[in-house]
């Protein structure tokens, strides 16, 4: 059996919010820049922190004032004053002037990125200082953190675990984990668990003595096997999986011979295994023989920073002349989308703007993502509410429209609007919750609809 490798996608183990650090201090630990990986432990009232040498902790990094903040304890807290800087203080990406931190915070001094924590802290592992691993790019700290626990992992034989909506690039990271390793040069094979029935799936898992056919396990021998949605592999095999995985051996149905397999194996799941394990739909002693490294890869919505990125990207992928950059007003619509197909909703959408709109610009309602808004219909603001107010607002009028039209059209069925959406389903799950839409209606409109056109009424009445 596997040795477990204890690794968090998290660089860092912190307490709880409310941790009381008043006797220890804390700890700041720099994340990037020239001190990246530096540890300060501090216990003073007052800290200054800046490029002079004059500062308490020196960041000899060009976008750093001289003095570019001040930590000071304040009561049982601490606080952040910026120093009239000229690049800003950020607590979790959030400019401030004057705020208090708590442990686990990532302080942003200019570029230089810092981790406020306890001083009995313990950092486990570092975000990378890449915007990409193999093919998949982000440099947002939650991106830059699975890197890190990747660069790391990639070139052991551990099993990794892949969690993620749809979407998010799951696949991509399992091939890009294969090209890292010493296996690179040996087959890639991947096994859809969702994509057949029972009886013919532990065929292409294990083969058939019948035929001679080898199964995927003999077909990923020296190389890595990918176990691509494993949340739906059938309950009656997965004793059968488990069997192989902990003696990596292999018998094929209809033989009594075992033959030794030498295989990585990744795998990849949509909804979350542990839940699945709770509700009795997936084996214990299965899921710890598979998520010995265990990654959570975040939707877009909750790296919004990348999008920007990301649309230059795949823009550029396209052929010279066929895209421009979105304006300022466009580029804000596309970050606050919450882009519930994920990464491959966002390729899909800067491929079909720049074909779509006359001047090439990317935008969600030349995609047909969002509605359009005739000149005769004018946009109608409220004074009162803020810009990210309103936002929300344009947002959620968005998403109850498009939840409607998508479930008219699937008449009410979950499953085909989460695929013509490109939508995990367990999010519009979520999302018809939140605007109180009930699926059944859809449904009954449709078998109404039939009976009256069956009858020779009206559809339209």
């Amino acid at each position: 059996m596997a040795h477990e490798i204890e690794l968090t996608v998290d660089s860092t183990v912190v307490h709880d919010d409310g941790e009381d650090m008043r006797h220890s201090g804390f700890r700041l630990v720099v994340l990037s820049g020239e001190l990246r990986g530096r540890e300060m432990d501090v216990t003073q009232e007052i800290v200054h922190l800046g490029k002079s040498r004059q500062c308490d902790i020196v960041l000899p990094d060009e976008s750093v004032s001289r003095v570019h903040a001040e930590i000071r304890r304040q009561g049982d807290a601490y606080r952040v004053l910026d120093q009239q800087s000229t690049n800003g203080v950020f607590i979790g990406g959030v400019r401030v002037t004057d705020g208090f931190l708590k442990p686990g915070d990532v302080l942003a001094l200019g570029k230089v990125q810092i981790r406020f924590m306890p001083r009995d802290a313990r950092v486990e592992l570092l975000p990378s200082t890449a915007e990409n691993f193999g093919p998949v790019r982000g440099r947002s700290l939650a991106m830059r953190k699975i890197f890190g626990v990747l660069e790391r992992v990639a070139g052991a034989d551990a099993t990794i675990l892949l969690e993620g909506e749809t979407g998010t690039g799951k696949d991509l990271l399992a091939r890009a984990i294969h090209d890292a390793s010493p296996r690179k040069d040996a087959p890639f094979v991947v096994v859809d668990c969702g994509g057949a029935a029972a009886a013919a799936l532990e065929v292409e898992l294990f083969g058939s003595e019948t035929d001679g056919r080898k199964g995927a396990f003999e077909l990923a021998h020296n190389g890595t096997l990918l176990l691509d949605d494993i949340g739906e592999l059938p309950l009656d095999l997965q004793p059968k999986l488990t069997r192989a995985l902990e003696n990596r051996k292999v018998r094929r149905g209809g033989g009594s011979d075992e033959q030794e397999v030498d295989v990585r194996v990744l795998a990849t799941a949509n909804r979350g295994l542990q839940h699945q394990v709770a509700a009795g739909e997936f084996r214990e002693d299965l899921y710890f023989l598979i998520a010995v490294v265990s990654i959570q890869i975040p939707a877009v919505r909750d790296r919004r920073d990348d999008i920007p990125m990301l649309i230059e990207l795949f823009s550029r992928r396209l052929p010279p002349g066929m895209w421009r950059a979105p304006g300022p007003e466009a580029m804000a619509r596309l970050v606050a989308y919450d882009w519930p197909g994920n990464v491959r909703e966002l390729r899909n959408v800067v491929e079909r703007s720049a074909y779509l709109s006359p001047d090439g610009v990317i935008d969600l309602i030349t995609a047909g993502t969002l509605p359009r808004t005739g000149r005769d219909q004018p946009v109608v603001f409220d004074p009162t509410l803020t810009f990210r107010e309103q936002k929300e607002r344009a947002v959620e009028l968005f998403e109850e429209t498009y939840l409607n039209w998508l479930l008219q059209r699937s008449e009410g069925n979950i499953s085909r609007a989460a695929r013509e959406a490109d939508m995990d389903r367990k999010y519009l799950h979520k999302l018809l919750r939140r605007y109180g839409i009930d699926a059944k209606q859809f449904t009954a409109a449709a078998l109404g609809s039939r009976a009256n056109s069956d009858t020779g009424g009206d559809a339209g009445a």
